[in-house]
């Protein structure tokens, strides 16, 4: 009763502090059997599902759903909205309309409040004895039995949902599913092959969108999945977790607290819990392209990856292919032994619970060639607890913990290299920084950075965020086209001007040494190769001066639409041609030609306002500048630093950076 009592206190406690719906994965206690010899898994003796029957009977009576409306009420209304789709064939943009007026008529909004809701009220025994049923069938019918303990099958396979879903019957309908598909495909019998599949068609049957889940007032459970047929890449894992487990496969949910070099947001991958490592290369946060796994750590689907090399990048600029990993955890059914421990040693006040759950176990060295960090508070200090954090705009977020021994030592296991960590304690409300900022070296050595006031340096700043492959990728197309100049309108005269033997990157500028006068220009593909092109400039030259040249195709009104993009002075807007032209109006002399690709528009940009600043305990400011062309510089700078630039016109997407090698190197 009293570690039942403290499950619902813990769940209270998210609920009104700190987790919204889309994050909130925290398990209730149920009691442990001991584990049990491999002879379990072959069915000889009947009486195995009898036991493992009555212990999902005494979990079921322990659990809760989470929903920010009544079940009975969130039912009817999907069985509204299943009918709507099989009687009338309603899909797309007209189910989307349809649901939004039906949830608007009951009440339904994914932003109500969370309401708990006992699982006994939900479902009926016979609903959980018939999942362990099925459940045993699917998995002694598998070929990877053998290799599958009792405590994992109990975790990973048995579980009747998730997590805090609202329950349904997706074991009943995806068990039937997977027999099907191994009498047509008899190779799915096999786990890797099983697993590939449905990361492929199961992960991806979901669209990106969320035009049909914001109408959902909780998780979506596999019911909801398969009818909006949409999800994020939690969903996505969701979805493949329900496939996987229904054919007796031990998959797990396991998710990333934080990016080490991207902002904050939920992402979740699917591993084995069975097998001690889930990938063939271990990944080392290093950024090399030979070692991306798609849907975990690659910046870009890897089939659609290109190499630049680094003469092939303006000065200052690196491309980033990797999403570096600072920790990986595994969302279990059951609460662990380990951390209801700390939960119940270590201070309320001291706890983040975005990030500590009870039902949560680390499987970093599974993913990641980590190292261990040691690691001492400041004397007189007497916190439990340490964290090491990384960044995000909003704030540092604690991605690993530790507790402090008696005399202030605490011990970091399987902490992921090339991140940098900030050191912090929680007290109440705040986090607190007790050491330096650094960064986790490969072989497990730190480099601690330190304002260094007596050494000043001058920063010459190009970007306030990284260079990822999947923005860099629009630079291909680019690269061999040429821009030609004519006075005939269908260019039957046009003259060679430049050749871009380079991929143009932010805002990209080619001299032009032509003295000939012409009233069009265009950027034109030798290869027929549409590029996406956000801006097209072009400037005359009167003496020292640039000054800016119309497009008259443009200003009259003449493009439209998408022809009209590359000329509307939006670099967040493009257009997707093989070609772009200008009409000056009459004959000019172009010395200037500026072209830029689709972007992320986070290269510096003239007109807006930035601040540097630099970490020293806290964020202090270098001041503020206006930008007067595609570049920074500030002098009379700390060396040794962690550098934040921000922008203070528009934009979130912001990392921290420190100064190497005459260059910005970002985390």
């Amino acid at each position: 009763m009293k570690r039942l009592c403290f499950y619902k206190l813990f769940v209270g406690l998210c609920l009104v502090w700190v987790l919204p719906v889309t994050v909130l994965y925290v398990a209730c206690g149920r009691v442990k059997t001991a584990e049990c010899p491999k002879a379990w898994m072959h069915p000889v003796d009947q009486g195995w599902e009898a036991q493992l029957v009555g212990e999902a009977l005494n979990d079921w009576r322990q659990r809760i759903s989470l929903s920010g409306a009544n079940p009975v009420l969130v039912r009817d209304y999907m069985a509204s909205l299943q009918r709507a789709v099989v009687d009338e064939g309603l899909a797309g943009p007209a189910l989307v309309a349809y649901a939004d007026s039906l949830a608007t008529a009951v009440g339904l909004t994914r932003t109500s409040a969370l309401q708990v809701f006992d699982d006994v009220d939900l479902v009926d025994s016979n609903y959980v004895s018939r999942n362990v049923s099925l459940a045993l069938h699917a998995f002694w019918a598998a070929d990877w039995r053998d290799s599958v303990l009792l405590e994992v099958f109990r975790e990973f396979v048995l579980p009747y949902k998730l997590a805090y879903e609202l329950p349904d019957n997706w074991r009943d309908t995806l068990y039937k599913s997977h027999l099907a598909l191994v009498e047509e495909q008899p190779n799915m019998a096999d786990l890797d092959s099983l697993y590939a599949h449905h990361m492929v068609r199961s992960y991806y049957g979901l669209s990106s969108g969320d035009a049909m889940n914001a109408l959902y007032p909780s998780e979506p459970n596999f019911s909801w999945l398969a009818l909006s047929g949409e999800g994020d890449c939690v969903s996505r894992c969701r979805n493949v977790l329900y496939h996987l487990r229904a054919a007796g496969a031990p998959a797990a949910y396991d998710y990333v607290p934080c990016w080490g070099n991207r902002p904050a947001a939920r992402h979740a991958y699917v591993g084995l819990a069975h097998r001690k490592r889930q990938l063939k290369n271990l990944l080392r946060n290093d950024n090399d392209p030979a070692n991306l796994v798609n849907d975990l750590n690659a910046a870009a689907f890897t089939g659609r990856i290109h190499v630049f090399e680094k003469d092939d990048l303006p000065n200052g600029w690196e491309v980033q292919y990797e999403k570096t990993l600072p920790k990986m955890y595994r969302e279990t059914w059951s609460a662990q032994p380990a951390m209801m421990a700390l939960l119940e040693d270590v201070p309320l006040d001291e706890l983040d619970l975005g990030l500590i759950k009870p039902n949560m176990q680390d499987v970093t060295s599974q993913y990641l060639k980590a190292r261990d960090v040691e690691l001492r508070r400041p004397f007189l200090w007497n916190n439990k607890m340490g964290y090491l954090a990384v960044f995000d705009v909003d704030g540092w977020r604690p991605v690993a913990f530790a507790r402090f021994s008696w005399f202030g030592k605490a011990v970091f296991e399987a902490v992921g290299p090339n991140v940098l960590y900030l050191p912090m304690v929680k007290e109440q409300t705040r986090l607190r920084a007790f050491g330096d900022p650094f960064v986790l070296n490969a072989d497990g050595s730190r480099r601690v950075f330190r304002p260094d006031y007596d050494s000043l340096v001058s920063l010459h700043l190009v970007r306030k965020y990284p260079l990822f492959i999947n923005s860099a990728i629009h630079s291909l197309n680019f690269k061999g086209s040429v821009i030609e100049g004519a006075n005939k309108p269908g260019f039957e005269d046009a003259k060679m001007l430049h050749t871009l033997v380079e991929y143009p990157f932010g805002m990209h500028r080619v001299r032009i040494a032509e003295k000939d006068s012409f009233r069009y220009l265009r950027l034109r593909s030798l290869e027929n190769q549409a590029f996406r092109i956000a801006q097209l400039e072009c400037f005359t030259e009167d003496g020292t001066e640039l000054i800016k040249l119309e497009n008259t195709a443009y200003t009259s009104g003449l493009l439209k639409g998408n022809d009209a993009k590359a000329f509307d002075g939006d670099l967040s807007s493009y257009m997707v041609r093989t070609g772009a032209a200008f009409d000056f109006g009459r004959p000019q002399k172009v010395a200037e030609v500026r072209i830029c690709p689709r972007s992320d528009t986070n290269f510096i940009i003239p007109d807006k306002d930035y601040e540097l600043l630099y970490w020293d305990g806290e964020w202090l400011s270098l001041g503020v500048k206006r930008a007067g062309d595609y570049f920074l510089d500030f002098d009379d700078v700390p060396s040794g630093a962690v550098y934040w630039l921000r922008c203070l016109t528009e934009g979130r997407e912001e990392r921290i950076f420190t100064w190497e090698q005459e260059g910005q190197q970002w985390w």
